[in-house]
């Protein structure tokens, strides 16, 4: 198995039993951390967008569908489970209170390792498909 395949599902695995040190350990420490809602740079950013989302979806599960590792770069499309029971920051810049609705995303992750670490973490998802299971609607200005 190549290191970029073992660090991403190491990663994975430390995300499913929702262990915040061990997910951050498997980013290098100046790594960047992207997703349709924002960028994280560095393990502080990282662990507390992580906590964060910990704390919307106590519950959240990765399933992995694919895997695709050339050299240093692993791609994983995963479904992601989660009941919504935290606050959630809004496209607004408003907090959602838990909804306690349960959400079913389907995304990919690329993740490229350099000597044994992530260094840079980009996610995909279609952000409207997650707030419309939440049974909120955006209006036209909101950026999602």
């Amino acid at each position: 198995m190549s290191v970029a395949r073992e660090v991403t599902d190491r990663l994975l695995a430390a995300l499913n039993d929702h262990d915040l040190d061990a997910a951050v350990k498997c980013f290098d420490p100046e790594a960047v951390y992207f997703n349709v809602g924002g960028t994280a740079e560095g393990h502080d950013q990282i662990r507390a967008y992580y906590g964060y989302l910990l704390t919307a979806y106590p519950d959240m599960h990765y399933k992995v569908q694919s895997k695709v590792t050339e050299e240093d770069t692993t791609v994983t499309e995963w479904r992601l489970t989660a009941t919504h029971r935290g606050p959630l920051l809004a496209p607004d810049g408003e907090t959602i209170e838990p909804t306690n609705r349960p959400i079913l995303l389907q995304g990919c992750s690329v993740s490229t390792v350099e000597d044994g670490m992530i260094v840079s973490y980009r996610v995909y998802f279609n952000e409207l498909v997650h707030y419309a299971q939440l049974g909120l609607i955006l209006r036209s200005g909101d950026v999602a």
